[in-house]
């Protein structure tokens, strides 16, 4: 993976949660590493689950989330570098 897949992953959570970040009046651009986005009312458990088939869905492979630590599964920066650099199941 390199750089630009790390771009292309925080994009895609970008493009696949507009929506409600729009509704929110949360930036759709330039999403903060830092932001949680069930602490911030963006996801909830459900939600998360849909985040996560859809960008499965749109990246054509099945994401393993085991070895991310619970308390960064949903905080941008943490999910899209393990999404990027993080094990794969094909």
């Amino acid at each position: 993976m390199t750089l630009d897949e790390t771009a292309r992953v925080r994009s895609l959570i970008t493009a696949i949660l507009e929506p409600r970040l729009a509704a929110m009046n949360l930036p759709v651009s330039g999403l903060p590493d830092d932001l949680d986005l069930r602490a911030a009312g963006v996801l909830d458990s459900l939600g998360f689950v849909r985040l996560l088939t859809e960008l499965e869905t749109r990246l054509g492979r099945q994401l393993d989330l085991a070895e991310l630590a619970p308390d960064q599964l949903t905080t941008v920066g943490p999910l899209v570098r393990h999404i990027t650099w993080g094990r794969a199941v094909s």
